[in-house]
């Protein structure tokens, strides 16, 4: 199996929850361990390397937060994925300041588990990759790594800042000008901020552009208008003969 040497360790403090992805990721051939708390997943992280950890941020006793910034300092070669039910971009943020990868919401579908898990390995290492180079090259115009590092990081910018708002009114621009003002809180290169931005840009536009086109196609179904109210329904009104009868 492709992930049979990958060690995850979840860390919440329900059971169910532990349980279930334990359970689903063994399935798909990672090695999995669990912790119910912040002291019990730093002792195992101390005794054992865990490739990523997936860790809530509403524990007993010591936070999630709190979690992530021992990790950064004394596990920073473990990649960390949040799991929680906080809805919230500024806790997003913040956690991706901390070193998170990424950052996903209860209640969560399985397969966009697997996908985090696996993106976040993959960026990882693109990190490891470029940390030398981008060293080398400061000052310099960058070379294809260090690009592809910092367009990784926009990215995982972007998926914290889409948690925060609604997918329908204003979604696009949005999220990209959010992501951007953060990005440059980040202080990241602006040559690195706008080939992001373009390439977002024509994603979006695509996208929108599907989007509009199906919902082109709805609002003429007669069911919809009808539901909408861009149509009266046909009513049956018995006449008067029927109604005396």
């Amino acid at each position: 199996m492709l992930c049979s040497q990958l060690r995850v360790m979840i860390v919440d403090d329900e059971q169910v929850v532990c349980d279930v992805l334990s359970d689903e990721l063994h399935e798909r051939g990672y090695l999995c361990d669990v912790a119910f708390d912040g002291n019990e997943a730093l002792v195992k992280l101390r005794k054992h390397d865990f490739d990523l950890v997936l860790l809530d941020i509403k524990l007993p006793g010591m936070s999630g937060m709190e979690v992530l910034a021992k990790m950064r300092s004394n596990h920073s070669n473990t990649t960390t994925v949040i799991i929680t039910a906080v809805n919230d971009v500024d806790t997003a943020v913040e956690a991706m300041k901390l070193g998170a990868s990424d950052y996903i919401v209860k209640p969560f579908d399985l397969d966009k588990v697997d996908a985090s898990i696996r993106t976040a390995l993959e960026t990882k290492k693109w990190e490891k990759r470029d940390s030398e180079p981008a060293r080398c090259v400061r000052g310099i115009e960058g070379n294809k790594q260090a690009t592809g590092g910092f367009l990784k990081q926009m990215d995982a910018i972007a998926r914290g800042v889409e948690i925060g708002y609604d997918l329908v009114t204003g979604y696009s621009i949005t999220v990209m000008y959010t992501t951007i003002r953060i990005a440059r809180q980040f202080h990241m290169p602006d040559e690195q901020i706008q080939r992001w931005a373009v390439a977002r840009a024509k994603l979006d536009s695509e996208r929108n552009g599907v989007i509009k086109s199906a919902l082109n196609k709805l609002e003429r179904s007669p069911l919809t208008q009808s539901m909408m109210g861009i149509a009266v329904p046909h009513l049956y009104k018995p006449n008067l003969n029927e109604s005396q009868n």
